[in-house]
């Protein structure tokens, strides 16, 4: 999505840069985490101008390294407790961010895109992106023809919605 510089003009480029500021991977993620720490203790979170979004995927991880650093069970083939305890501060903190109202209104049209639209390969994205907007550096035409070339023909249905 780089490459659309007509459409990236369009963007509040404020807010992308406090997006990519709490979205930031480095440290952790410890923008994302200490922003939604700050927001959950002072009580923020109830305020109608804040969403909370877990993201899902570092519950995930936490859990795996989790479980990666600290044994079943102790020395004596006991279970380990703190484990268990430390398992279960992280889904009880994520579910508690999860049942955090959201002040935005849902609308069905959104939703049903978003849960009924295929997910698209990398190739089938940068392939979408010509049909907004045209290669324009040499590298970027022999990209797109070397895309071209080696789609089939369903796939570039699938790409290319306005073709149809």
């Amino acid at each position: 999505v780089a490459r659309l510089k007509k459409s990236w003009s369009k963007v509040n480029m404020e807010k992308n840069e406090l997006l990519e500021t709490y979205s930031n991977p480095s440290g952790n993620f410890h923008n994302y985490r200490q922003t939604l720490l700050e927001v959950m203790s002072l009580g923020q979170a109830q305020d109608e101008s804040f969403c909370v979004i877990p993201f899902f995927s570092l519950l995930v991880k936490d859990i795996y390294f989790l479980n990666q650093a600290m044994k079943k069970q102790t020395g004596e083939n006991h279970v380990n407790f703190e484990k268990c305890w430390q398992l279960a501060k992280l889904v009880t903190q994520f579910m508690s961010w999860k049942q955090v109202a959201c002040s935005y209104e849902r609308s069905r049209s959104v939703l049903n895109y978003l849960m009924t639209t295929p997910l698209s390969s990398e190739d089938e994205l940068f392939l979408a992106s010509f049909d907004l907007e045209p290669a324009e550096s040499a590298y970027e035409k022999e990209r797109c023809k070397i895309l071209r070339a080696k789609e089939p023909q369903s796939s570039m249905d699938k790409v290319s919605p306005k073709k149809a």
